[in-house]
């Protein structure tokens, strides 16, 4: 019997939620609270561009690259596979990675996880459309080479997932950045739906 589970692979923003290093936690200041006698609540939030389950825009490493507000709606819904790859992505977790799928999701089962230049190289001669890993980044923390070969290439990088207890396998994933002007990157709601379903779209006449 196939399954029919959607998994919501987006982690809870919170305060204790892991960010990169160096880069500003998460907070939610309530300004107005119903619980403090005031007619509504209300909150301010205060946060990273790339806090918690994150889309990378490739303007966060190409000068000419498109911003958040410019990807294209089509590119954030796509048929993935999701790879265990172990701490350190290569090059033969990709093999037999074939269509349907147009991006790759790794659990690395670390936050510290990262993918290999080899293995980003390798995600551009298969012309992904979108690298996803449950690390804090793509890189380690001392590089960058491997977002700027998939930024380049224009190949969109979701970071931080949520993996856990998600089978191995095709989906279809739906990650929806807020659509911030300029913005190199964004905050998403990630789900991974059956890999049966198939979306389109189409010009209204």
């Amino acid at each position: 019997m196939r399954s029919h589970l959607i998994y919501d692979v987006t982690h809870t923003m919170s305060s204790s939620l892991p960010v990169y290093p160096g880069d500003p936690g998460f907070s939610r200041d309530v300004l107005k609270s119903l619980d403090r006698g005031d007619p509504y609540t209300l909150s301010a939030l205060h946060l990273s561009a790339h806090a918690g389950t994150h889309i990378d825009a490739p303007s966060h490493f190409i000068s000419s690259g498109r911003s958040v507000h410019e990807i294209p709606i089509e590119r954030l819904i796509m048929m993935v596979a999701l790879i265990d790859s172990g701490m350190v992505v290569s090059p033969e977790n990709l093999s037999g990675l074939n269509p349907p799928a147009e991006g790759v999701m790794f659990r690395t089962g670390s936050l510290m996880g990262e993918i290999s230049e080899s293995a980003a190289r390798a995600c551009v001669d298969l012309k992904l459309k979108l690298v996803g890993t449950d690390a804090l980044s793509v890189d380690s923390l001392e590089g960058d080479v491997v977002h700027r070969i998939l930024l380049s290439n224009d190949i969109l990088i979701l970071e931080g997932l949520c993996l856990d207890g998600v089978p191995a396998g095709i989906y279809t994933l739906i990650c929806m950045p807020l659509k911030i002007e300029g913005a190199e990157a964004s905050p998403v709601r990630a789900i991974l739906a059956p890999a049966e379903w198939r979306l389109t779209t189409e010009t209204p006449s």
